[in-house]
């Protein structure tokens, strides 16, 4: 990709302040030409914060850190949350934890909170947004919960469970952007970009754009996913 200045067109070096290798397939599927660049900041807010607050102020802080090492491109931060009942559930610390969390959304439907920045270091440009996707869990059975979290799968993910491995099947349904629950919303972060003046690739694939309804029959089937769902 490359932006055009005072008439010539420039190199746009884009940097994703994250390891995640979620959010690193996202970008690459939608066509963004990229480097890693992981943060390595302390997640811990200098005061407590509401769930959409810190994730907020995660994104933000994870850009900064960044922008300070690469002080002329676009840094984007991203920030995943699972919040229930305004609580939020990070990472587990073991396999106890993850267990607990899971009984904790078992039949019940939570929220998915991402929020991306933008810091163009070019022209000064800052943006920041926050998706929301309703995820519905199935009820869970102590024995599913626990073959789950032998897999090892809940571990590195907020809520303890992905939804694009062997977790989309403890899920009944979501209503909101799939992508959002994986750790990058693509429609939200092209809206941010252009906030900025920063050109998009052209070639988005539309199953990254549009929100997703999928609904699983039991929890060892795959959901099925509606593409056409809510705009």
């Amino acid at each position: 990709m490359s932006r055009k200045t005072a008439g010539k067109s420039t190199r746009l070096d884009l940097v994703l302040a994250s390891a995640s290798p979620r959010r690193v397939e996202l970008l690459k599927a939608a066509g963004f030409a990229f480097r890693v660049a992981p943060s390595g900041v302390d997640e811990r807010p200098p005061q407590p914060l509401g769930a959409l607050r810190y994730v907020a102020w995660a994104a933000r802080t994870k850009a900064e850190a960044v922008a300070s090492t690469w002080p002329r491109a676009v840094v984007v931060g991203a920030d995943t949350e699972v919040v229930l009942h305004g609580r939020i559930f990070g990472k587990p610390r073991d396999q106890e934890e993850a267990s607990a969390f899971l009984r904790a959304l078992s039949g019940r439907t939570h929220q998915v909170y991402t929020a991306v920045a933008v810091l163009d270091g070019a022209s000064g440009c800052r943006a920041c947004g926050i998706s929301r996707t309703d995820v519905t869990m199935r009820e869970l059975d102590e024995e599913t919960i626990a073959a789950y979290v032998r897999t090892g799968e809940a571990q590195d993910k907020a809520g303890a469970y992905a939804i694009q491995g062997e977790g989309q099947r403890l899920v009944a349904s979501i209503r909101g952007p799939y992508d959002n629950v994986v750790g990058m919303p693509i429609r939200r972060l092209t809206r941010l970009l252009a906030e900025c003046g920063i050109p998009v690739p052209a070639n988005l694939p539309d199953g990254l754009q549009h929100n997703v309804t999928t609904h699983a029959r039991n929890p060892r089937e795959s959901p099925t996913m509606d593409h056409s769902a809510h705009g």
